[in-house]
Order: structure tokens, then sequence, then C-alpha cells
């Protein structure tokens, strides 16, 4: 009976040694792991940001300007206070403070001003957005949106359009000009948005 009982009291020491030793260095191991874990995790997550950044600013542009000749010899130049790359689409850049002008043969001018612009400068085709102001002469084309497509000779003015002139105002939702011939077609979807007014 002693010696059993003391068989049972070695064999709980064992039982509590064995426990407070994999207690110790079982989990301080496992915070170690996690710490490592949790530590690597944030410089991945630090580095993946500066890659993000510097990604930004590689793709960012400033002070840009095109410029292309079309086949009548007629000259598109487009500038922006900023640039960015579409690291997707490596020909598309969105730009911001836009300014672009059409300069015809006979030195006559028409010029275009947006906040903002979406440019493929594969061919140069333009939708301006967000205050759009076109000026021809004494002719002022206001829109939300135009789509400037050079390699057809057209602009399509689109949304909330207004066309001012010397005795004239027309109000629409589309307006066509060729850029050849110059000529304007006021058109719509609902024939009761179209407005026209002389003025005084």
């Amino acid at each position: 009976m002693y010696k059993t009982l003391i068989q049972l009291v070695l064999l709980i020491i064992l039982i509590l040694i064995i426990f407070f030793i994999s207690n110790k260095y079982f989990s301080t191991e496992n915070k170690i792991n996690i710490e490592s874990n949790s530590i690597s995790s944030n410089e991945k997550n630090n580095s993946f940001n500066k890659n993000l950044d510097k990604k930004n600013i590689d793709n960012e542009i400033i002070n840009l300007s095109y410029e292309k000749f079309d086949t009548n010899g007629n000259k598109y130049l487009i500038k922006a206070e900023r640039g960015m790359l579409d690291s997707e689409s490596p020909n598309i850049i969105y730009m911001n403070q836009v300014e672009a002008s059409l300069i015809y043969l006979n030195n006559e001018r028409l010029t275009i001003n947006s906040e903002k612009a979406i440019f493929d400068k594969e061919n140069f085709k333009t939708i301006f957005s967000n205050k759009v102001k076109l000026e021809y002469q004494d002719q002022i084309l206001l829109s939300d949106i135009l789509e400037f497509l050079i390699d057809k000779n057209i602009a399509i003015f689109k949304d909330n359009v207004k066309y001012y002139n010397h005795n004239l105002e027309a109000f629409s939702d589309i307006v066509f000009i060729n850029l050849l011939t110059k000529e304007i077609e006021i058109k719509s979807k609902n024939q009761k948005k179209i407005k026209v007014k002389k003025k005084d």
C-alpha cells in the first residue's frame, strides 16, 4: 500500500512537471511565432503601401502635352496640368485641368477647356468632362461631356449642351460638329429638349 501511494505521488509530480515544461516552452514558441508573423505581415503591408505610393508617383505626369497633325495638316494640341497613366491600358491618360486646341492651316483656332479628360495617346481620342467649353470665333459651346474624335473629324457634345453665337442661343442634349467644315448639327432624342432663342 505504501509503495502504491509513492507511485501515485510520483505520477502526479511527473504530470505536473510535464504540464509546466510544455506550458513554458510550447506556449512561448507560439507567442514568438505569432509575433514574428505579425511583424512580417506589418512589414509586407508597409512595403505594399510604399510600392503603391511609388506606383502612383511613377504614373503621375506634371505639365504634359501632346500634339498631332491630321491628314489635312491641321494641328491638334492638348495640354494638362496633371496626368495619371492607366497601368492596365498604357495608352490611356487621365488628365486634370485640360486645355486643347485644333489649329487649322489658315491659322484659325478652335479651343477646348475642361476640368478633366480621358486621353488615348495612340489615336488622340479625347473625352472631356466637367465644365467643358469650346470656343471657335464668335461661337461658344458648353456641355458636361465632349467626345473629340480627331481621326474621324467629329466632336460630339453630350448632356446640358448650350450653344451661343452673336445672335443665337440654343439648348439641347446632343450637338455634333464637323471639324473640317465647322458645321454644327443640333440633335436630341426628345425634340422637346431642343430650345433655340434669338438674342435681342
